[in-house]
């Protein structure tokens, strides 16, 4: 039950997400360019203030990048599984082989996060 307890803590799945923002922000600037930062560094606003609110406030602020996450997810999949079938991405490599299941690991965690945070903030109403 802790291992839950601290999958669902808005603070960890925060962090788990700033690891993803921090490395978008190292591609913005190695691969795709500094445009590229204009998608990345709101999502890295909203992810700073989710992790420092809690209840309603916060799983609304976590669920606007895990909805983003998952669309991007649904429209680009197949390339990320080719991606890792031919041996990783040719900008980053073998990185691609830690950061997609750690991505997808976020979006699970981000979706038990909301729902814990949002049954939390019914008990205390």
């Amino acid at each position: 039950m802790s291992i839950l307890r601290f999958l669902s803590d808005i603070r960890n799945a925060a962090i788990a997400n700033a690891i993803i923002v921090i490395f978008h922000i190292y591609i913005a600037f190695a691969v795709e360019g500094i445009g590229f930062l204009i998608i990345v560094l709101p999502i890295g606003a909203l992810i700073a203030l989710a992790y420092f609110f809690k209840g309603k406030k916060g799983a609304a602020l976590l669920a606007l990048p895990t909805i983003a996450y998952i669309f991007i997810f649904a429209t680009n999949s197949s390339e990320m599984i080719e991606s890792l079938q031919d041996g990783g991405d040719e900008h980053i490599g073998w990185v691609s082989f830690i950061l997609i299941p750690f991505w997808l690991l976020t979006i699970l965690i981000n979706i038990l996060t909301i729902i814990t945070e949002l049954r939390k903030s019914k008990k205390s109403d």
